[in-house]
């Protein structure tokens, strides 16, 4: 078995990459709001998801959650590229277009009338930030999104106040998972190679 792991291809390329964290993204969100949200609710599940206003709420939450996974598995993956980086500005800079391009997709909210144009520049400050830090352990680079998955979520605080620490365990869990998988399918020091190029053809 490991002997036919190590002698599959792994993936080489910027888009594959993209194509598969907004992927593991998209799903821990969902995981996390929509599967929360049907358990909360229990036999009046049903009824609630028809409510309208229930519908706008939790499609929200689903691309808060998105937004917040998203970015912070920039982080993760920004750490497993730095080792093999030449100039991990670059690398950062391909990641941050690759997370608003994803993020460009969301629906209008009115409250948001810049979209998500905050969660773009807080994420570049961030792998600024800690560039010239050492890599923090994943779990607590996904505790980051994983408080802001249960913040946004479409119940009343009243009724999940105590439940903070098992969504934050729940989006650590299935985002560390997501990164393992990664680590088996991508050649990290070519992905570094092919990401630095793309933002430097894009600059």
């Amino acid at each position: 078995m490991m002997r036919l792991l190590r002698e599959t291809p792994r993936d080489r390329d910027r888009a594959a990459l993209d194509r598969f964290v907004e992927a593991q993204s998209a799903y821990v969100a969902q995981r996390m709001t929509i599967g929360y949200c049907e358990i909360k609710a229990g036999p009046l599940r049903h009824s609630l998801f028809r409510e309208a206003g229930f519908q706008v709420l939790l499609e929200r939450s689903r691309w808060e959650a998105f937004a917040a996974v998203r970015a912070d598995m920039a982080v993760a993956i920004r750490d497993r590229l730095r080792p093999h980086a030449g100039d991990p500005a670059a690398i950062e800079t391909a990641l941050v277009e690759d997370f608003a391009a994803a993020l460009a997709a969301a629906p209008h909210f009115t409250d948001r009338p810049d979209g998500f144009a905050a969660e773009v520049t807080a994420l570049a400050a961030r792998l600024a930030l800690g560039r010239a830090a050492d890599p923090q352990p994943p779990a607590r680079i996904f505790a980051q999104g994983g408080g802001r998955v249960f913040d946004c979520l479409p119940i009343h605080p009243s009724l999940r106040d105590h439940e903070r620490e098992m969504i934050v365990n729940g989006v650590c869990f299935h985002a560390v998972g997501a990164l393992a998988r990664a680590d088996l399918r991508f050649d990290w020091p070519a992905l570094a190679a092919d990401l630095a190029a793309g933002a430097r053809v894009a600059a």
